[in-house]
């Protein structure tokens, strides 16, 4: 195997990252448009943020599983191709409630493919700057599809529509999907990763881990706060703090953009420390602090907070998404499903976090919101201090193995 072939499939699956996200925050830069064209107000907008990520949390582990009985390959090429369909219905939808529906959809998909990523990026990485890796893909790459779609898409939306501006997001997915089925490989020593009978005992010592489902829990609030911020941060810039548009798109694709060299400094490190506990607890506290500052601090230093916020939430991301592989030991061909867990257990914080700030500022305010999102990242962050480090063991493998790399 070329000492260049996982970097290829790191950039393969990165370009996927870039597509998930892209469909997936596209609909939060089209919120003014389709709340004047549909007439419904910020709950029924908020509302389709929930519901993608209902769809996005149902099917981490059912995908997982799907990735041990078919294959990684084609389970990747599903979840694509299942999200970018989607995205092209959604830009074809002529009502709300058809473009829910639609939504829901392409959180299946994203779901599907997101978990199965991570194994994947986690099988050819092993233990050689596996986090750095990971940090790459699901943080830097995913903040860049998230910043793109909160930004840049919005001057597509005014060259064209937001309904063609979906629907062109939708078709990129399906590209990215098509090279997949092309390129994607896995390494030639794991055959158990183009499908195999499942193991009980193995599964069920999988979904069992106790670090599992406590980094989980400890990324509930967090998670739900950081996707209620990232989209809704614009409409507050704009109503309350008198931006324009323009500016408050940029706002919000800044907490994304932030995201990538958060998630490449906190990969790095985390690589060459045993401490994951205060890597993730540590960004959720920061994250919460920040959420908290928001109503109080001049307007100018919103962009300070809003940067942070996207810094430190992906800087953390990068250690929680290898805690399968570090902490709990999880088999590679189980390491889907492990991973579809800990991001269910998140996704339960991005479907209830953004509907109950969506009702709640209505009847009170965006301030009370900003507090309400502080306090839940702190309360859940903490559960956090009960997970586990990577033994002694594993971190020795992990230098050993980069000894015998360089040399």
């Amino acid at each position: 195997m070329s000492r260049s072939t996982p970097w290829a499939m790191l950039a393969l699956l990165s370009a996927g990252f870039i597509a998930l996200t892209l469909n997936w925050f596209d609909v939060a830069a089209a919120f003014p448009l389709i709340g004047a064209e549909f007439h419904v107000g910020l709950g029924s907008l908020s509302f389709l943020i929930s519901l993608f990520l209902v769809g996005y949390g149902v099917a981490h582990i059912p995908g997982g599983m799907l990735a041990t009985a078919i294959g990684m390959k084609r389970t990747l090429v599903i979840g694509l191709a299942l999200q970018g369909v989607a995205g092209v219905a959604s830009g074809l939808s002529q009502s709300y409630t058809a473009l829910a529906w639609f939504r829901l959809l392409s959180g299946i998909g994203g779901s599907i493919f997101i978990a199965v990523a991570f194994a994947a990026v986690i099988v050819w990485f092993h233990d050689t700057q596996v986090t750095l890796a990971l940090g790459i893909s699901g943080g830097a790459a995913f903040s860049a599809g998230a910043a793109f779609a909160l930004y840049v898409w919005i001057y597509l939306q005014r060259a064209t529509s937001w309904h063609t501006s979906l629907l062109l997001a939708g078709v990129f997915e399906l590209l990215v999907a098509a090279a997949t089925l092309i390129w994607f490989r896995t390494p030639a020593d794991a055959p158990a990763l183009h499908g195999t009978r499942f193991e009980r005992d193995a599964l069920t010592a999988s979904v069992a881990s106790r670090d599992l489902w406590i980094y989980g829990i400890a990324l509930l609030g967090a998670y739900g706060a950081y996707f209620t911020t990232s989209q809704l941060f614009t409409e507050y810039a704009i109503l309350e703090r008198g931006f324009d548009a323009s500016k408050g798109g940029l706002l919000s694709a800044m907490i994304a953009l932030a995201g990538i060299p958060g998630s490449i400094v906190g990969g790095y490190w985390a690589d060459r420390s045993r401490n994951i506990r205060a890597f993730v607890v540590g960004s959720l506290i920061a994250c919460a602090v920040l959420l908290a500052l928001i109503p109080v601090v001049p307007t100018g230093v919103l962009w300070v907070l809003g940067i942070g916020i996207g810094f430190f939430l992906i800087f953390g991301f990068a250690a929680w998404s290898a805690v399968p592989t570090r902490v709990s030991r999880i088999r590679h061909e189980y390491v889907g499903t492990a991973t579809g867990l800990m991001l269910t257990l998140a996704a339960v914080g991005g479907f209830f976090i953004p509907i109950i700030f969506g009702h709640l500022v209505p009847h009170t305010s965006f301030n009370t919101g900003w507090y309400f999102l502080a306090v839940i990242s702190f309360v859940f962050a903490l559960v956090g201090l009960a997970g586990r480090n990577p033994s002694s063991a594993s971190v020795a493998s992990a230098v050993t193995t980069r000894t015998e790399v360089a040399a």
